[in-house]
């Protein structure tokens, strides 16, 4: 039988791969956005920007916490167990790291929708303006910035969180001294709950919104293929693909959630569950950087042309997508630019 630090050090490993990976993914796609854009995307790819800005936080930030959750039932409290490299700066780095980790995490949740609305908008010739995005992107930061700011207060040192932990798991192991044990001793605080509220209610309706917003984009598309040259068509079947790849997405954060809320409520328990919560999270901000970098033409062919020359005077010269990503008075020049 596998034993408590061997699971930890198969979950230390998986931390240490995905979020190394989406680490240098999320950078490659920042500098992508910065140097690689051309210009009938440029209002776009500040959404892209978000994206990579926050991912690479959130991936940075679960290297740094490694966090192992404990949600109990019929008890106001919780614990935490910090087994990365926050450990090593005290309580409250991990506790701060955690709430910018959530926050992160809340973000690209709201900032998905985001992208999804904005794809079905520019399909009526909506005109966007570079401070029209920024303000939104900004209202929409605001909650999960809310959160990052008061959530860390509430953790509590390990003397004071520990003989709970004993009480209520008297058959797990906390001699070690290694890891960093918190907790929150009181849920029902006005920060605590905000954040708990925050970080899981939401991503239910979110996502069937951003479902929601697929399909309205999939009818319009699908009402105007029959007036589509060949080429438009085969372009929207790759914007289609796009938008199921990204719908799924947040999966990760629905799966994380339920899972969290339920061992909170006693649904199922264990020692793999309460690693599992977290680690899950970790998927969305890897897989994310991925699609822009396969899907968006401009970042693919460089990121080919960098890395596999031979390959790249093999790439067959075909339309990318303009009118998703653009507005309707860059429509012409962004075609001009993808006919070169």
């Amino acid at each position: 039988m596998i034993t408590d630090s061997e699971l930890t050090s198969y979950f230390r490993i998986l931390h240490a791969i995905f979020g190394g990976t989406g680490c240098i993914l999320n950078a490659v796609l920042i500098l992508l956005v910065i140097f690689e854009t051309p210009k009938h995307i440029r209002l776009y790819s500040i959404l892209i920007l978000n994206f990579a800005i926050f991912d690479l936080a959130a991936c940075i930030l679960d290297i740094f916490i490694e966090i192992r959750v404990l949600p109990y039932p019929n008890e106001d409290s919780m614990a935490h167990i910090m087994n990365g490299v926050c450990k090593h700066f005290g309580l409250t780095a991990c506790a701060v790291g955690f709430s910018l980790y959530l926050h992160t995490l809340t973000h690209s949740i709201w900032s998905l929708l985001i992208s999804f609305a904005y794809r079905y908008l520019i399909l009526f010739k909506t005109t966007f303006k570079r401070n029209n995005i920024l303000l939104v992107i900004l209202a929409f930061y605001f909650p999960s910035f809310l959160q990052a700011v008061t959530y860390w207060t509430n953790f509590v040192e390990r003397f004071e969180i520990l003989p709970i932990l004993m009480r209520v798991h008297p058959d797990y192991d906390f001699s070690d001294s290694s890891i960093l044990i918190t907790g929150i001793t009181n849920l029902y605080t006005p920060s605590v709950v905000y954040g708990m509220l925050h970080t899981t209610l939401p991503v239910t309706p979110i996502y069937i919104a951003i479902f929601i917003t697929r399909w309205k984009i999939i009818k319009v598309l699908k009402k105007n293929q029959s007036s589509m040259s060949k080429g438009t068509r085969a372009q929207h079947d790759q914007l289609l693909k796009i938008l199921t790849i990204q719908a799924i997405l947040p999966s990760t954060s629905f799966f994380t959630s339920w899972l969290f809320m339920g061992l909170r409520f006693g649904l199922f328990q264990g020692q793999v569950y309460e690693h599992l919560v977290f680690s899950c999270a970790i998927f969305m901000p890897v897989i994310s950087p991925i699609i822009y970098i396969v899907f968006i033409k401009p970042y693919r062919e460089f990121f080919v042309r960098s890395f596999c020359k031979k390959c790249f005077k093999n790439v067959v010269q075909d339309r990318t997508q303009t009118q998703m990503y653009s507005n309707p008075d860059q429509s012409t020049s962004g075609n001009r630019q993808l006919n070169r």
